[in-house]
């Protein structure tokens, strides 16, 4: 009969064995997946969006057929429109948040408007209206000289008379001259800054003088055409409205127009390129937020924005702008709402509206700055 004899029998060769098991243990705890501990997502990143009302369908489909690439997604909460342009390449994408409903879409205009165009004409004038602000800024961007600049060198006036007369053309053009948009929406607007003082869009005085330079509406290019002269005859009647008798108030439209384009020239910052103008150029529209990042992997980032009037601003700006929003849990077990951003292409379009992103490591992401 044999006896059983222990491998590790001396207490040396117990303690090398204790040892090596803690090694052991310690390699497998650090080897193990981290993914229990890392960033993960709690509940589906989307865009905030709402379904649209029957006129706002209608309208997306008007909008589609002036600019095919155009995005569009809905507000669920805000009132109003928004535009923005995205460069992706060499192109120029058009990017719209609307309301959902046409009562919201046009507010305070469509108090105006009804009575004189039916819901679903206000529901593609206001669209019509978005994508004719992404014409006018692709127009500067897309000079003929090759050079590209930067729209918002007109004062906001001039882009909201522009963009009306874009909208009026518009839709003139597709359901024919009988419909009354033009004097519905010169009549409103007048109306609208009267009632409500709201100067930042009493474009109706110089859209009815300014659509005297827009002979011809046979196609898109001139809708367009017509957009950057209203948007230069602004600017020429707000320097002589500023300044006094430059033009006498009954001067040929001509005349108003291009004092508005010396005027454009004299501050115009111009780039040699797209390409040249997309690296350069920063807004100011999120510049009074302040941008965090909580975690990265790889080509994704998740982000949380605060302001020093309300706090917590992601899912407000999310909202806004049209970025996925989500919940997840971070690494260090916190539970919060951020934005997700994929890629290079998407960061630098935040970046692009003024966002400093204060990064994980303790730098600041900025336009302008290589994307890590």
């Amino acid at each position: 009969m044999s006896s059983f004899r222990p491998l590790l029998s001396s207490p040396h060769s117990m303690m090398v064995a204790a040892t090596t098991i803690q090694i052991l243990i310690a390699f497998q705890v650090l080897s193990a997946p981290a993914a229990s501990a890392q960033t993960r997502e709690v509940t589906p990143f989307a865009v905030p969006s709402a379904s649209p009302d029957r006129y706002m369908r209608a309208a997306a489909e008007f909008a589609r057929q002036l600019d095919p690439t155009v995005e569009i997604s809905y507000w669920g909460s805000e009132t109003g429109a928004l535009s923005r342009s995205r460069i992706e390449g060499g192109a120029v994408k058009c990017v719209l948040r609307v309301s959902a409903k046409i009562s919201d879409a046009l507010t305070p205009l469509n108090r105006f408007l009804s009575g004189r165009i039916d819901p679903r004409t206000q529901a593609l004038f206001a669209l019509s209206h978005e994508v004719g602000h992404c014409k006018l800024r692709n127009a500067f961007l897309k000079r003929v000289d090759g050079r590209a600049a930067d729209a918002s060198v007109l004062p906001s006036l001039a882009q909201e008379a522009a963009a009306d007369a874009y909208g009026i053309l518009s839709i003139e053009r597709n359901l024919g001259e009988g419909v009354p948009i033009r004097h519905a929406v010169i009549v409103s607007r007048i109306l609208a800054a009267a009632v409500f003082r709201d100067t930042a869009h009493a474009t109706g005085r110089y859209v009815s003088e300014a659509l005297r330079l827009c002979p011809y509406n046979r196609n898109d290019a001139d809708a367009v055409q017509c957009a950057i002269a209203t948007a230069y005859f602004t600017v020429g009647r707000i320097s002589t409205d500023e300044q006094g008798a430059l033009l006498a108030l009954d001067s040929a439209p001509e005349l108003v127009y291009e004092l508005g384009m010396h005027r454009v020239a004299q501050t115009v910052k111009l780039y040699d390129d797209i390409a040249h103008f997309n690296a350069q150029f920063s807004g100011r529209d999120l510049s009074r937020f302040a941008f965090k990042e909580v975690s990265h992997h790889g080509d994704t980032r998740y982000i949380i924005a605060e302001s020093r009037a309300q706090g917590d601003a992601t899912h407000s700006l999310a909202d806004y702008y049209g970025f996925r929003t989500g919940e997840l849990i971070t690494d260090d077990r916190r539970k919060l709402t951020a934005m997700r951003i994929d890629g290079d292409a998407e960061l630098d379009w935040l970046l692009t509206l003024g966002a400093v992103i204060l990064a994980e490591d303790g730098e600041s992401l900025r336009k302008g700055a290589a994307l890590r």
